[in-house]
């Protein structure tokens, strides 16, 4: 913006910069929701091309809450979703992570004589590219039904960069969105022979609708991640429903508002997932079934902002001949980099000389999955009995990496890592880290296995609850490193008296809003009363004593043992 003022403190957190391609285009754009910038849709044309709802066609960086671009505030996010506006040159872009900024609310529709204030990234009367918002002084010179003219003050103008960017009515000192920058004469622009200092904006003044329709609100939408689950009934229908997460890391009422009429969902027949299978930042469930005749069958239960659903999403069968459930054990994870979770099987061929495979199902854009392709496969990689799978992003390279637990005979034991490539098959596999008989994992019986991001690094580690004999129990963590290998297991809890082991059912997910993956625990009493606990991760990467906050005893919910978590 030429003749503008830096803007120097955070009155204008929510203004954002957009690169769009490899150095190819930058714009400027507003924080409208914790997940959502709205910015010109021109920004995402080339070449005349249209622009329609879905991935970026060029990989998309969003800077948010930095009006300064050299300092390390706020936060820098890629882009994984955009969703044209249908009339008027306006996008909303859909982050691939929950910003901690003040998003601007929306104004009222501006009047003819006004004086509003613009902003934007753009190039100066003397930078061409800064690092450094810019904000001036534009007054309204009419109002159309989407756009409205405006006029720089003195020297202010809209340069090349500003595009999308905000004007805004500012009221008791905060700002209120009023339109988005959409085309400028560029009078006074660094490299302009042009004058005129007149630039259009879109109007947003009456966008709620829209924002509404695009972005909706609720429960699985807040900062806090929630805990997903499938109830199979003894009859074998099922009902997907929602442990919604609070503030404190804890949990409420359970929610739900489908349950089929298919009783397919034996509970012994069935594994569920809990991830992001459709990219919209809102993890979701699958399941994989196997009816009475043992046809198989892949389900997606789409998580609605209310945190509810609708009809599963059916988009793989096969029949009976096709394998085994119970020769699978089983994992979620972005394999090839896409936004979007996919699920991994480690297979166990019924030949007994450890002939394996790692077959993968790739997620589609609508949350279903194509049919499943065999990715590795070897002839003698050991006993399938001795493995413990899981997967995450060991080297933090946006990929999702296979990796499994694996004991040998001797009590010595071993991870092992899959590398997940852009193709979502798996590349060759390495020893991510190993300990001599010794040490104390030597018995997968004895561990249950989850992997999340625990200390915040961005890069997947693991935990083990380990069970130590009777009612004692202890946590530990491999964190990963950058070179795609695991820390040694760092112990960060024990009780002798929590419970016992097999009466508790695990998830992980970020439920106290602080960026790093918690562990919850779903536990049955004697007496078939469940309470759900939260053991809320460190910086470290290890977990505070857990916090109880659901308590169903004496139990009306359900059966503990028909609630499906994560990879079960």
């Amino acid at each position: 913006m030429t003749g503008g003022t830096p803007v120097t403190d955070g009155a204008f957190a929510f203004v954002a910069k957009v690169d769009v391609g490899s150095l190819e285009r930058s714009c400027s754009g507003s924080l409208v929701d914790p997940w959502w910038v709205l910015t010109a849709k021109s920004c995402f044309s080339f070449n005349g091309q249209a622009v329609v709802a879905g991935k970026p066609t060029k990989p998309t960086t969003v800077t948010v809450g930095r009006p300064n671009l050299t300092a390390s505030a706020g936060a820098v996010v890629p882009a994984f979703r955009i969703v044209p506006h249908p009339d008027r040159d306006l996008v909303l872009v859909r982050l691939a992570r929950r910003v901690d900024v003040t998003p601007v609310a929306l104004g009222a529709a501006p009047t003819v004589g006004e004086q509003l204030t613009g902003a934007g990234f753009g190039r100066t009367a003397s930078a061409w590219v800064p690092d450094q918002l810019h904000s001036g002084s534009f007054g309204v010179q009419a109002v159309g039904a989407s756009t409205l003219n405006i006029l720089g003050s003195g020297q202010t103008g809209i340069c090349r960069g500003d595009l999308g960017g905000p004007t805004v009515r500012v009221v008791s000192g905060k700002p209120q969105l009023v339109g988005v920058h959409y085309s400028s004469w560029q009078g006074g622009c660094l490299a302009e022979t042009e004058t005129r200092r007149d630039a259009v904006d879109s109007r947003v003044d009456d966008l709620a609708p829209w924002f509404a329709a695009t972005m909706p609100q609720g429960v699985a939408t807040d900062a806090y991640e929630d805990v997903n689950f499938l109830y199979t009934y003894d009859p074998g229908q099922a009902a997907p429903n929602t442990f919604p997460a609070t503030s404190t890391g804890g949990f409420t009422d359970p929610i739900g508002s489908w349950k089929s009429t298919e009783t397919r969902y034996n509970r012994d027949r069935v594994k569920v997932f809990n991830d992001d299978f459709d990219g919209d930042g809102i993890k979701d469930v699958a399941a994989l079934s196997t009816a009475a005749d043992g046809s198989f069958a892949i389900d997606t239960f789409i998580t609605q902002a209310d945190g509810k659903y609708g009809a599963p999403i059916r988009s793989w069968t096969a029949g009976a001949s096709w394998g085994h459930i119970g020769a699978m054990k089983m994992a979620s994870g972005d394999f090839n980099g896409d936004g979007r979770a996919d699920l991994t099987a480690f297979y166990g061929f019924q030949s007994g000389n450890g002939d394996e495979a790692w077959i993968n199902w790739i997620s589609r854009p609508d949350g279903g999955f194509a049919a499943p392709i065999e990715v590795w496969r070897a002839s003698t990689f050991g006993t399938w009995g001795f493995t413990s799978v899981f997967a995450g992003d060991v080297n933090g390279d946006g990929r999702a990496d296979a990796s499994l637990f694996y004991r040998y005979s001797t009590g010595a034991m071993s991870i092992f890592t899959w590398p997940g490539q852009a193709d979502g098959k798996f590349g060759t596999p390495y020893t991510s880290w190993s300990t001599p008989a010794d040490k104390p994992f030597s018995a997968l019986s004895e561990m249950k296995v989850m992997d999340g991001d625990f200390n915040g690094d961005g890069r997947g580690d693991v935990a083990v609850l380990k069970y130590r004999g009777f009612s004692s129990t202890s946590l530990h963590t491999f964190t990963a490193k950058a070179d795609g290998n695991f820390n040694a297991p760092a112990d960060s809890w024990s009780s002798t008296d929590f419970g016992h082991f097999a009466s508790m059912k695990l998830a992980a997910g970020d439920y106290n809003g602080d960026k790093r993956d918690d562990l919850a625990v779903l536990y049955k009493y004697a007496d078939e009363g469940l309470t759900m606990g939260t053991f809320a991760s460190t910086a470290s990467g290890g977990f505070n004593a857990p916090v109880g906050s659901w308590l169903n005893r004496p139990r009306t919910f359900g059966w503990w043992v028909n609630m499906r978590f994560d990879g079960e």
